[in-house]
């Protein structure tokens, strides 16, 4: 080989171990960049990571004390609605008090005019004529009764407004009382599920004024016989039993609104549906709105 080419070929190899020299240090070079990114990245990783762990104690927290704010609104509600069931018990026994110092007044007057009536007819009697005398019992006065139910509804305890009997509008009224369930309410649900209809029938066979569900194979209605001692397919064993189940709403919810799609839905329906979002029904507005106008004519 001539010097010439020698030179030429260490040359050519002197530049090849410096490509190769520029190639190494440029595969270092990418390594360490690689390295120090996926350091970057488990780092931003691990931040996300103690980030949405944060994130989850802290709804867990808010959850926690959601919780506990619901559960004293809702005892609070339910002191609420213990105190109106008092006072309404209270209002009921002042009413009855009236009622009964009435029926006093009407029960003296009624044997004061018998007795004077008693000593006239004596002093008309004669030996010769004699008259025998038949005092009337108090009790048998037959306008007695008419008498009762004049002072109710003078007092706004019965009305003619409510299209039920006057007996059925008092069985309604205790159940409210004793239930906790205000008596408006009871009304708006009759008018809305039935129209005050004791013999509707619905298209699950639901039945009466509240329209009662039977449930699978009538275990609503054997719960509800349970509970109240009635039978929830006569018309005062529905109303009372509406009403009981109306007062369990309301002392589990404390939300009128939610008492009534709880009534109409069901416990687990409704749920569902505050779940979704669903705050109220077509259903429960128009209980809400006869409740309204009912409160004008009763309350």
């Amino acid at each position: 080989m001539s010097q010439r080419k020698a030179k030429e070929y260490r040359r050519a190899m002197d530049q090849y171990h410096g490509v190769v020299e520029d190639v190494d240090d440029l595969k270092r070079r990418i390594g360490a960049i690689e390295a120090r990114h996926r350091r970057e990245d488990q780092a931003a990783e691990n931040a996300r990571r103690r980030a949405r762990a944060a994130a989850r104690e802290a709804q867990m927290e808010a959850d926690a004390r959601k919780k506990v704010r619901e559960k004293e609104e809702r005892e609070e509600r339910r002191r609420r609605i213990e105190r109106r069931r008092r006072e309404l018990a209270r209002r009921r026994i002042i009413t009855l008090a009236c009622v009964a110092v009435l029926l006093l007044a009407i029960v003296w007057a009624i044997a004061t005019a018998c007795m004077a009536q008693e000593n006239e007819q004596e002093k008309e009697v004669t030996a010769m004529d004699p008259v025998v005398f038949v005092t009337p019992t108090i009790g048998e006065d037959p306008m007695e009764a008419e008498k009762i139910e004049e002072a109710l509804l003078a007092q706004g305890y019965l009305s003619d407004a409510v299209p039920l009997s006057y007996d059925l509008q008092d069985i309604m009224r205790t159940a409210c009382e004793e239930y906790g369930c205000p008596y408006s309410l009871a009304l708006a649900v009759a008018e809305v599920e039935s129209h005050f209809d004791m013999d509707a029938v619905g298209s699950a066979g639901e039945v009466g004024i509240m329209q009662l569900n039977p449930g699978p194979e009538n275990t609503y209605w054997v719960n509800l016989e349970a509970e109240t001692n009635q039978d929830p397919t006569t018309p005062a064993g529905n109303i009372v039993c509406g009403v009981y189940l109306l007062g369990a709403h309301l002392a589990n919810y404390g939300d009128m609104e939610k008492a009534v799609m709880a009534y109409n839905m069901g416990k687990a329906g409704a749920e569902r549906a505050w779940g979704n979002g669903v705050t109220s029904t077509d259903h429960s507005e128009k209980v809400m709105e006869a409740m309204t106008r009912w409160e004008a004519v009763v309350d």
